[in-house]
């Protein structure tokens, strides 16, 4: 049976879960727009480069210089919240009695990510 202070617990864990999962889709959602972005520079460059201009001004018409590093970040932001989001919910999901394999099939990772990840969770804030 469960204690209140177990009971306590685990909704923190469920608030920070969530609070997570909140953060990863307002990434998800920036980067979508930075990869549409990316999208329409390609074809603008394709369509450009088919007609036989010149790469270097396509480039600077499409603002690669702020294009490439803008993506790139969102790409590893996304990664980080992802990473933080799967880490959050594993831990609620063990605190709601999930074990290795358990987390190792549900993630479809490896043995040795799942306990990479069992490790990271006595981390967590």
């Amino acid at each position: 049976m469960d204690t209140e202070a177990d009971v306590a617990d685990e909704d923190v864990l469920r608030d920070r879960a969530l609070e997570e999962v909140e953060r990863l889709l307002e990434a998800a959602v920036a980067l979508r727009a930075d990869l549409e972005e990316h999208e329409a520079a390609c074809r603008l460059i394709i369509e450009r480069v088919r007609a036989g201009d010149r790469v270097a001004p396509i480039l600077d018409d499409v603002h690669s210089q702020k294009l490439r590093p803008k993506l790139t970040d969102s790409l590893g932001v996304y990664e980080r919240l992802r990473h933080k989001a799967r880490l959050r919910l594993i831990a609620l999901g063990v605190s709601e009695g999930m074990t290795s394999a358990d987390v190792q099939r549900q993630w479809a990772i490896t043995r040795q990510l799942a306990s990479r990840a069992l490790q990271e969770i006595k981390n967590l804030d």
